[in-house]
């Protein structure tokens, strides 16, 4: 694995999205690269900091029930693609 991959990989990992051969030649990049095990430290670190720091706060149930009746509005039209084509 190269860094431009690795570098793509790295919000994969941050998820624990990596099939476990990308996380294998991930890792392996990772104990060979400075550069890369230093940006994937510095990574890790912003996310642990935007986790302890963001506010989750609850929905109201009438947003919650408006967005789940316009799921059942369909368009007949846009069957089939994909919603941002719809935009």
């Amino acid at each position: 694995m190269n860094c431009n991959k690795t570098r793509v990989l790295m919000s994969c990992a941050l998820d624990c999205e990596l099939s476990a051969r990308e996380e294998e030649e991930f890792l392996k990049h990772l104990a060979e690269c400075p550069e890369c095990a230093a940006e994937f430290t510095e990574a890790k670190k912003t996310k642990m900091i935007i986790r302890e720091k963001i506010v989750r706060v609850k929905a109201p149930q009438s947003l919650v029930e408006s967005i789940l009746r316009l799921g059942t509005h369909t368009n007949p039209q846009a069957e089939g693609s994909l919603l941002f084509d719809q935009l």
